[in-house]
Order: C-alpha cells, then structure tokens, then sequence
C-alpha cells in the first residue's frame, strides 16, 4: 500500500469521519455531545485541520469505536 503525505491523509480522513458520522445517523452537533467535544471542533475535523490524539480518543467514543477502527480508512460497510 502506498504512503499517503500528509495532506493527502488528512483529505482522507476528514471524508473517513464524515462518512462514518453519516454511517450513524448523526449530526455534527449529536457526534459533538456525544463526544463530549464542541461542534465547532467536528466541523474543524470535517475540513481537515490537524486533532490532538485526545480529541481523536473523544470521537471514537462518540462513534462507540476503538481508537484503532477510526483509522480503518479503507473499510466501506453497507
């Protein structure tokens, strides 16, 4: 597999945590409350600005998945 730069991991990512926001039915507001995080910072996240490991810790938990899973980029579930 490929290494992905930086830019282009962080362009993945942000799609990742939409698409699993969606995949839950949640909106940015609910994922925020649910992990205990202001919406603004989901938002951020979406647009692809850098997170601190504690805020990733926190949208795993708002997703009810390990830290690891939120890294599984190249998973697609129906």
């Amino acid at each position: 597999m490929e290494e992905l730069n930086d830019k282009d991991f962080a362009k993945m990512f942000e799609k990742h945590i939409k698409m699993l926001r969606k995949r839950h039915e949640l909106s940015q507001s609910e994922l925020a409350r649910r992990a205990e995080l202001e919406k603004t910072a989901i938002q951020r996240i979406e647009r692809g600005y850098n997170s601190t490991l504690k805020t990733l810790r926190k949208i795993a938990k708002g997703f009810d998945i390990s830290l690891s899973d939120l890294f599984k980029l190249n998973e697609r579930k129906a």
